[in-house]
């Protein structure tokens, strides 16, 4: 049984190696998590724990970056702003959030800080390019 079997019947998420940035990404419920080294075994239910606590706070999370995005492109209602914020990148092992989709312009990238596991403290919110 080859490993992609054995990832299908144990219904786990594959873990592909990003050559590009030098990191493991998994992506699950149109989340992509990022880590650094390969990650270990109970992987499924760290980014389980983390899609669960960012959907919750999603909300929170737009009303955190609301006042730096409507100060570079505008007035802008949170619905817009989460139809265009694309896929996260979740690095919970660096306490980060990216978002290189999202679709304000085609130059930046927007990232924030995060200290708990909850998106409850939420700090650094920048917008890079």
């Amino acid at each position: 049984m080859g490993l992609f079997d054995k990832l299908k019947k144990e219904n786990k998420t594959k873990i592909l190696f990003d050559e590009n940035s030098e990191t493991y990404r998994i992506e699950k419920d149109n989340i992509i998590f990022s880590f650094d080294e390969q990650p270990n075994d109970d992987y499924e239910s760290e980014i389980t724990k983390y899609i669960i606590a960012y959907k919750n706070q999603l909300s929170s999370i737009i009303e955190f970056m609301m006042p730096d995005i409507v100060e570079m492109y505008g007035e802008v209602s949170k619905d817009e702003v989460l139809q265009k914020l694309g896929k996260p990148i979740i690095d919970y092992m660096n306490g980060t959030v990216t978002y290189c989709e999202q679709l304000f312009d085609d130059t930046h990238i927007f990232t924030f800080e995060f200290l708990d596991d909850e998106f409850n403290d939420l700090q650094y919110f920048s917008i890079i390019g």
